[in-house]
């Protein structure tokens, strides 16, 4: 329906607050010139930029570093993507599931989709929402699988998207057309913890209802 857009913001402030903390970041990373401690503090694995160009570190004991990299957007088309699709998939389970789980959703599926990223990868530099992203379609579409019309479900026209998106990433296309190196692994890993916790939060509520 047509909600005015502060009483969206306010049925959806975890999803709004991800999408103003990403653009907040890429503005201060990219526009004003805060490259360098930017990606210091935010980065999967510790960086030190050098006159020679950056040496990376082994992920230490910064805890946060496994959740931040989600913030890091390298280009506005980066950035503009995820943000869309965060707050498209992101209201639909925030307005279902409420607040503190949409956070939880999030939280874990920045841990996972950053560690298989890292495994994958090896110490590197990578980042966005996309691990979210696809974590939020998975569970959206296993939860809506298990419980019929649990949430607003997402347009097929948008899954196929999504999922040739993926596609074409892991064939490497994306590096081709100069969209840089895509986090698969991310995308991936995303996209299997949303299933899985889709399915259990479905399962969950398909029992609490009978």
């Amino acid at each position: 329906g047509l909600m005015p857009l502060p009483s969206k913001i306010r049925s959806a402030p975890v999803a709004f607050s991800l999408v103003a903390l990403s653009s907040l970041v890429f503005l201060l990373f990219k526009e004003l010139g805060f490259y360098g401690p930017i990606l210091q503090l935010l980065n999967f694995v510790p960086v030190e930029l050098t006159s020679r160009g950056g040496r990376l570190g082994e992920p230490g004991n910064d805890w946060w570093r496994f959740i931040t990299p989600t913030l890091l957007h390298f280009s506005w088309m980066h950035l503009v993507f995820n943000c869309l699709w965060i707050w498209e998939f992101g209201r639909r389970i925030e307005k279902s599931l409420g607040s503190l789980n949409m956070l939880g959703l999030y939280l874990a599926s920045a841990v996972f989709s950053n560690s298989v990223q890292f495994f994958i990868s090896g110490p590197s530099i990578f980042g966005g929402m996309s691990g979210v992203v696809y974590a939020l379609m998975g569970f959206i579409w296993a939860g809506n699988s298990l419980r019929k019309d649990w949430m607003e479900p997402l347009p097929p026209a948008v899954m196929a998207f999504m999922l040739i998106w993926l596609l074409v990433g892991l064939v490497g296309a994306l590096e081709v057309l100069g969209a840089g190196a895509i986090a698969n692994g991310a995308h991936l890993g995303g996209l299997v913890i949303g299933v899985l916790l889709g399915g259990v939060f479905g399962l969950l509520s398909r029992f609490n209802k009978s």
